[in-house]
């Protein structure tokens, strides 16, 4: 009797175990949270100071763009693109911001 509910208790251990290691796995590494968080602040920042010229604006949607590109890739699970689209939203923003000021 002792080895059929040793049985049971490891399968059902490796059943929570089967259900807990995908969200494990599915959470984004915490630099890419940090990432994602920074450059939603610096957009912000750029959006307020409102850069009229026609250039810096369109540098501003490409940065929105590609923060938006970068947190579906985070959704989807695909963090390299994430991040690589992120930090191309960043280098934007980090331009027009030393630009403006």
């Amino acid at each position: 009797m002792k080895t059929s509910t040793r049985l049971s208790a490891a399968i059902a251990l490796f059943g929570i175990f089967l259900q807990v290691l995908p969200a494990i796995a599915a959470s984004p590494p915490p630099d890419l949270v940090e990432t994602e968080r920074q450059v939603s602040l610096e957009l912000a920042h750029v959006r307020d100071s409102g850069p009229t010229d026609p250039v810096k604006r369109k540098q501003l949607f490409d940065a929105s763009q590609l923060e938006q590109k970068g947190e579906a890739a985070i959704k989807s699970g695909d963090y390299h693109s994430a991040e690589t689209d992120l930090l191309q939203a960043r280098d934007i923003l980090r331009h027009l911001r030393d630009i403006t000021e």
